[in-house]
């Protein structure tokens, strides 16, 4: 049974269920309506089996989707208390001293346990208490295990293990809220480097402080190297990799994703009421020093990216049944709600939206179609079906033309940017030592070695940036050429394409009395109580649609949007812009990360000597590490994923004339076999278009609703 806690309960979690939900009922809808179709008297199936596989992806995805929040704080700042109070119970170990002793992933499962992941690829199972005996710093086993032997202890016991994963059964856990809690600031570089490498996986950021340490100096120096890598992160993530060159939102070219820090001040309730003001005024002066920022600046982050909490309290409140009134924790989590909501989550809910309207534009597309040739009789059926051969196979042949030229001009690309990588990177570890050259560190001073440390800092980053500039205008020129050549391709096959499919709307609406009103009819003559968004005068979204990478747009074209819709929407319109194919790591690799290095040598008389040519070769070690396989396998990763919306863009069209051709051998086979209701089959499609029309507004409305919050607040 799941823990009910009121401690930790965002409203944000709910909402991709939601949309899950309705996703559902919109392909229950489309698989009814297939099921109906082979009933006596119907007209055989619509061939919409793709497009509900369409659905189900985004459903799927839904489920999955997590939101994960990375802690992080220094030793006996309360991070766990923390957690645990967002858990209503203590499933961390907490105390005064270090606890947690390796990051600990903690998520949702059915049983608590937890499972301890070692280096070696082991993994060791455990219950919660086995846990906090054997791998914390407040068992007693372990304790003793660090006043017999301290210096061998760390090597024997924290070394071999990576991190852990806590499970369990706590409600706002079992919709995808994950934590990750960090082993502390500045334990070793190694530890350091992990926890950095778990910005990428979090949404948001926890960084918590304490009222009886104010911001120590070791505490802003870990947030300033944070807050470097995080905008490098952040930097290569929002490069605007792909474009589309006409008709496309401005919003959606700059959406930027960023991960905000909150900065959790705790342990409110250990000082007296009197000092609290004077407390107040020190971590604003701290922010001001450590975010270069003004007093006014500071003031305004208390209810915004900072917050007083007393978690102690709170853990004890939620124990007794209380609120969490008056502990600070109710106000962060209703910011961080709307964080997620209104600034991360969007992004995802737009695809969601745009996968549904998709979806109901081919349904609407195909009822139209099905009901061109409704009343025709055998002959006449297959008379029609026969002068839409030829169209068929050409848009066929286009299809896969497209499909074998993404296959090879992706291989090539892949080929020629992973070799030209390999090369850059070699040269630029051979000639780096000619190519930088270190600050001098001939008569300086002990009191200067922060000077020295801000200057090689500064040298290595700009030195940083120069390299990867240079290496962006060669790889990006290699996928420019490939992918402009794509593109023509892809704008000759398209028009081929669109006009075959112009055809066969002629040929198959032959006859045809009034068809089109009578669907423009039905959908406008929804049971809703708004006239639906859906008409066949929507092209701009429609073409929005399809590049962002909805699903199941082909067929659109035959919705009333004709040869120009696909020649706009699909891949020849796509253009690429601003790509970076930043190495794996290279965020890590800043100035902060090597200049650690400066304290392990200073005061040294005999490694001070050649104290340069040891940090250049540590430079170069790091810089080595670039050429790792799995480096470069990840950088041959980004450049393939870049021809992903021209893929998408043909199996749109693969789903078009595979549908189109199967509902039309779906019909005969009907007509052939038995005779068809028309009048029944008329009101039950539109029924149909009905039922799909009111599932979508009903999606696109909750969008609305959240999208118009953000943009008031934008």
């Amino acid at each position: 049974m799941q823990n009910q806690n009121t401690g930790f309960n965002l409203e944000v979690t709910k909402v991709r269920p939601w949309f899950a939900d309705k996703l559902e009922g919109m392909a229950q809808i489309i698989a009814q309506s297939e099921q109906q179709a082979i009933d006596k008297g119907a007209s055989g199936k619509l061939a919409l089996s793709a497009f509900i596989k369409d659905l189900d992806k985004e459903i799927e995805r839904l489920k999955n989707g997590k939101f994960r929040f990375l802690i992080i704080g220094d030793f006996n700042r309360g991070k766990s208390t923390i957690l645990n109070a967002f858990f209503e119970k203590s499933l961390l170990p907490m105390g005064v001293t270090a606890t947690t002793a390796i990051p600990t992933f903690v998520k949702y499962g059915k049983q608590e346990k937890v499972v301890v992941h070692k280096k070696d690829g082991k993994e060791e199972l455990l219950n919660l208490e086995q846990y906090k005996k054997k791998y914390t710093l407040n068992s007693k086993e372990v304790k003793s295990l660090i006043k017999k032997a301290y210096d061998n202890f760390i090597g024997n016991w924290l070394n071999p293990l990576d991190y852990a994963e806590f499970y369990c059964p706590i409600e706002v856990l079992s919709r995808g809220v994950e934590f990750i809690d960090t082993a502390g600031l500045n334990h070793t570089e190694e530890e350091n480097k992990k926890t950095f490498s778990y910005i990428e996986q979090s949404h948001a950021i926890l960084f918590v402080l304490a009222v009886d340490q104010q911001f120590t100096k070791e505490e802003q120096k870990y947030l300033k190297r944070l807050l470097g890598i995080k905008k490098e992160i952040e930097d290569s993530e929002n490069q605007p990799q792909l474009i589309q060159s006409e008709n496309i939102l401005p919003e959606s070219r700059n959406t930027k994703q960023v991960r905000p820090i909150f900065y959790l001040i705790n342990k409110w309730e250990t000082v007296e009421e009197d000092e609290k003001e004077e407390i107040h005024e020190v971590f604003i002066d701290k922010f001001c020093e450590c975010l270069d920022i003004s007093e006014d600046e500071a003031t305004k982050m208390w209810g915004d990216t900072v917050f007083n909490v007393y978690a102690k309290t709170a853990l004890e409140n939620l124990k007794q049944g209380k609120s969490l009134d008056g502990t600070g924790l109710k106000e962060f989590q209703k910011r961080l709600n709307y964080f997620l909501t209104n600034e991360r989550l969007i992004t995802e809910l737009e695809q969601v939206v745009n996968t549904a309207k998709v979806v109901t534009i081919e349904v609407l597309s195909k009822v139209e179609e099905r009901l061109f040739t409704l009343e025709d009789d055998v002959k006449t059926l297959e008379a029609k079906i026969e002068k839409t051969k030829p169209c068929i196979a050409v848009m066929k042949k286009s299809v896969q033309t497209l499909e074998k030229s993404i296959i090879s001009d992706r291989k090539a690309c892949i080929a020629e940017v992973a070799e030209e990588y390999t090369k850059y990177f070699s040269q630029l570890v051979f000639k780096f030592e000619t190519d930088f050259t270190m600050p001098s560190v001939s008569g300086l001073k002990d009191n200067e070695r922060e000077q020295y440390t801000k200057d090689l800092e500064n040298k290595l980053t700009k030195y940083r940036q120069e390299k990867l500039e240079n290496w962006n205008k060669i790889s990006t020129g290699i996928v420019s050429e490939t992918t402009n050549a794509l593109r023509d391709s892809f704008t000759t096959e398209i028009n081929d394409y669109s006009q075959q499919r112009d055809k066969i709307r002629e040929i198959l609406n032959q006859g045809s009395l009034n068809v089109k009103n009578q669907t423009s009819l039905s959908i406008n003559q929804s049971s809703s109580s708004e006239k639906s968004s859906l008409s066949t005068a929507d092209a701009n979204a429609a073409q929005k649609m399809i590049v962002g990478g909805a699903v199941g747009a082909a067929g659109a074209a035959g919705a009333g949007f004709g040869g120009v819709l696909l020649a706009n929407g699909l891949g020849a319109h796509i253009v690429f812009a601003g790509l970076a194919f930043t190495p794996v790591g290279w965020a890590l690799m800043g100035g902060g990360a090597i200049a650690l290095v400066v304290g392990a040598w200073w005061g040294r008389d005999k490694e001070v000597k050649d104290f340069q040519k040891k940090m250049q070769e540590r430079v170069k070690e790091e810089f080595k590490k670039l050429l790792e396989e799995d480096k470069v396998s990840d950088i041959k990763k980004q450049v393939g994923e870049l021809f992903n919306p021209y893929e998408k863009s043909v199996k749109l069209m693969r789903e078009d004339v595979e549908s189109l051709e199967k509902s039309l051998e779906n019909l005969l086979e009907k007509k052939r076999k038995t005779s068809v209701n028309t009048e029944a089959e008329k009101t039950r499609l539109q029924t149909f278009v009905h039922n799909i029309s009111d599932q979508f507004q009903t999606i696109e409305a909750k969008y609305n609703e959240i999208a118009s919050v953000q943009s008031k607040s934008s």
